[in-house]
């Protein structure tokens, strides 16, 4: 008698440690927020999309339609290129065939196919990109990008676009994937002295990330990227503050500094700050 009571209190015993222990394990949070991989994703994200505008608006420049000699950019295509012009369907098809990588060494491959309703520099032009089996170093752009031209600041100098992305998808070659939507305000800025042509972003993002987690960007003061910055190789914004927040694990603030040409970024969760330096994608 005295065996089995003793038996069956050490049964209640490991029944109760197994209630704790699950008891324990759902107050954990299922995962912690990865703030380097987020950051990389959405940095990787924004330059991606920032690319693509550049070779549009080369596109543009090299068929003479794009209005604005100051505001030529310098070209970074490779030279097996081929930019097929079809001004009567308001129409051009930007190919890269099976890949070649640019001198500033970014490698793409496939096709942007671009619809237009004008002008690029001209207000109200809207243009449509979409994309056939296009990869940038690697990675696969999927979706539809619609830029307007929203008009010309005299005062401070700038264009201003209007620019909204649906059914955005990017597929790293692992094949994990981000899914995005995204509207955006993108002001380009004429040069100004020592400074140089630049752009400013505001707005924001949601979709889900590569773990397929809900996550949300707000851009909440002026992403600024210099074009000198970018010539140099460093597609990652010089000034301005974004949070990320992913559902059920957290919210950071990013801070991209001021204007240096570099990869840091300050990352702040939770009162807590570090600086990490941002991958080449």
């Amino acid at each position: 008698m005295k065996a089995k009571t003793q038996t069956y209190v050490a049964a209640l015993f490991i029944a109760a440690l197994g209630l704790l222990s699950s008891c324990n394990e759902e107050a954990l949070p299922s995962s912690s927020l990865d703030e380097n991989t987020e950051t990389a994703q959405e940095v990787d994200l924004t330059a991606t999309m920032e690319d693509i505008d550049e070779v549009t608006l080369t596109g543009f420049q090299r068929n003479g339609f794009s209005d604005r000699t100051t505001v030529t950019l310098e070209e970074d295509l490779c030279s097996k290129v081929i930019i097929t012009w079809l001004p009567g369907e308001k129409k051009m098809i930007i190919d890269f065939g099976t890949g070649c990588t640019s001198p500033r060494g970014v490698e793409r491959k496939g096709k942007i196919i671009v619809t237009y309703t004008g002008r690029y520099w001209v207000k109200g032009t809207v243009i449509t990109t979409r994309f056939e089996d296009y990869y940038v170093d690697g990675k696969k752009i999927e979706g539809i990008r619609v830029v307007s031209n929203e008009g010309f600041n005299e005062n401070d100098k700038f264009f201003s676009f209007k620019t909204v992305v649906e059914g955005g998808k990017i597929t790293w070659p692992d094949g994990t994937f981000r899914t995005f939507e995204s509207r955006h305000i993108r002001k380009v800025f004429l040069p100004n002295g020592d400074r140089g042509m630049y752009y400013a972003i505001t707005g924001g993002s949601r979709g889900k990330n590569r773990n397929g987690n809900v996550y949300e960007v707000k851009i909440t003061s002026p992403l600024l990227y210099l074009v000198r910055c970018i010539q140099s190789g460093i597609r990652v914004p010089s000034k301005g503050t974004m949070t990320v927040t992913v559902e059920n694990r957290g919210t950071m603030e990013i801070d991209f500094g001021t204007e240096a040409c570099d990869r840091e970024v300050s990352i702040t969760v939770n009162g807590e700050t570090k600086t990490i330096t941002v991958p080449r994608s």
